[in-house]
């Protein structure tokens, strides 16, 4: 049957939530609306396309609704209404990191939306002023880092008609003269010009990390802009912990919902003893009633997490301060402790939803080979082991080389997902896609796998279907028995699409939330149509 995803709500919903961090935000009384800007952080991809993390958002005045959102490469360094035509003009850019200074002029139409690029070559842009006589005025930065960072060439330029300026029509290499000094390249006020815009309604909020759905229909979400938040099943906030530090990592819920572990992100000021404490390596247990903390653990370095659906929690080592993995009963007890090798910090841990096992991966062997293993609680016939089960690597012949993330364990298979690269090529030459592929239990045999050049955000699902998320707003609704591609959807909200972060799926509250970088939370609805 024909699928439908349907986003009933969006939690975290508030004005000038597409630009993520702002940077400006310039009302247009003229033409009815606010030009703003952000940035909605990065993530590494090398894939086919490009990130585009700066945000252009235009805004109705009245509503703050958005009324055209435009991806940028380039940090924006500067906004500009045109004094009478339905033109903004938009200066990004920034310095590479290696040699040279690249950017773009934008002309955008009020309007229509649409976008034009006046420059004929890159450029940082650094500021915009509309002179009394037409010209467009502007300070460039010099072409490379041996013309300094702090100052830059005006250039002022005309055009015929600038509601038709042609592409290409600014030559960066015609400005000389004496060099003037760049100033700030954001508003420092931002954050309460949009206080001001919203009526004290704006409150920052950036990538969701991690959900979980829990039994009752309520919404557990981590982030860089808290310590753990939960909406109620109506969709209004339940409660929030402010950040302290860079905010939480992981959630892992118990089975009756009534608790969660969290993980953490980033440092934190000890005052009694005037020193920084990374949050990394302590692990909490809150209370999903109203945030209270009911267990913590602090260990040597930070860990990663496993569980089983009937609550076994395993929190392994990771980086370089190893320790033993802690094994928790489902009473979140200590069961054990097991000498196993940290996990690798370049890859992210393999996180197993829905299993019936501790499944983790560690690289045993000499030759550093990466193999999913499985840890078997203590019971009454003996303490806790560790056991392979097979290579994560289900073809070394091809030219496929997978590292792993999300993943689900249905009955008979493990479906697992992540990156994957071209084994040997250089850095240069390498470009990433994303693999999802049906691995059979116990002995890993692979039974189907889907490939794409997409950068993955999510996996989720069951026995009846599997959603992958990607950051480009697009899902993809897989068969689990064969990998076919049931449905496509594109994730938009207001009409506009967003860049998932995260994702949780419910079954039987036939549920899909995703978190996106922008710190909202699409809950969708799903239901098959009647062909």
């Amino acid at each position: 049957m024909p699928h439908e995803l349907t986003v009933r709500r969006i939690l975290g919903d508030q004005p000038f939530a597409e630009i993520g961090r702002p940077v400006w935000a310039v009302p247009d009384a003229r033409h009815g609306c606010v030009i703003a800007a952000g940035d909605l952080g990065r993530f590494s991809w090398r894939g086919t396309g490009e990130w585009l993390a700066h945000r252009i958002v235009v805004y109705e005045a009245d509503t703050l609704r958005p009324r055209h959102v435009i991806a940028t490469r380039h940090h924006v360094c500067a906004i500009e209404p045109h004094p009478e035509l339905p033109l903004v003009a938009v200066g990004t850019g920034r310095y590479d990191g290696s040699w040279d200074f690249e950017g773009q002029l934008l002309l955008l139409h009020l309007e229509t939306g649409r976008v034009t690029d006046l420059l004929s070559r890159t450029r940082q842009v650094r500021h915009l002023r509309w002179l009394e006589d037409g010209r467009l005025a502007m300070l460039l930065s010099p072409e490379d880092k041996d013309g300094g960072f702090r100052e830059g060439y005006e250039l002022a330029v005309t055009a015929e008609d600038w509601l038709t300026a042609p592409a290409g029509l600014v030559d960066p290499d015609t400005a000389r003269g004496p060099k003037v000094a760049s100033g700030l390249l954001y508003d420092p006020d931002v954050e309460d010009a949009l206080a001001r815009l919203t009526g004290g309604g704006w409150q920052r909020r950036l990538d969701v990390r991690d959900l979980a759905v829990l039994p009752d229909g309520r919404v557990l979400a981590t982030g860089r802009t808290t310590d753990l938040e939960c909406w109620d099943a109506a969709g209004a906030s339940a409660w929030a912990l402010p950040p302290d530090g860079e905010g939480s990592v992981r959630v892992e819920a118990a089975p009756d919902g009534e608790s969660a572990w969290v993980t953490y992100q980033g440092y934190r000021r000890d005052e009694a003893e005037g020193k920084l404490v990374n949050r990394a390596t302590t692990v909490r247990r809150v209370s999903t009633a109203d945030g209270a903390v009911l267990d913590r653990l602090d260990l040597p370095s930070a860990p990663a997490l496993c569980s089983t659906d009937e609550g076994w929690l395993a929190l392994r080592p990771q980086g370089r301060d190893p320790h033993a993995t802690l094994l928790l009963f489902p009473t979140h007890r200590e069961a054990a402790r097991l000498d196993l090798a940290p996990t690798r910090t370049n890859s992210p841990p393999l996180r197993v939803r829905h299993s019936t096992r501790l499944l983790y991966v560690d690289a045993p062997g000499p030759d550093d080979t990466p193999w999913i293993h499985a840890i078997d609680p203590p019971s009454a016939h003996g303490p806790a082991i560790p056991r392979p089960l097979f290579p994560l690597d289900w073809d070394p012949e091809s030219a496929l080389q997978p590292w792993y993330g999300p993943a689900v364990e249905l009955t008979h298979s493990l479906v697992h997902s992540g990156r994957a690269y071209q084994r040997g090529a250089t850095y240069a030459d390498s470009r990433e896609g994303t693999y999802v592929v049906s691995r059979r239990l116990p002995d890993g045999a692979a039974l189907w796998v889907h490939r794409t050049d997409l950068p993955l955000a999510d996996l989720d699902g069951d026995e009846r279907e599997l959603y992958v998320v990607y950051r480009t707003g697009e899902v993809e609704v897989l068969d689990p028995a064969t990998g076919e591609v049931r449905a496509r959807h594109t994730l938009r909200a207001h009409g506009h699409p967003v860049t998932p972060a995260s994702a949780a799926y419910r079954a039987d509250q036939q549920r899909l939330v995703v978190g996106t970088l922008d710190g909202r939370i699409l809950d969708c609805a799903i239901r098959d149509r009647p062909c």
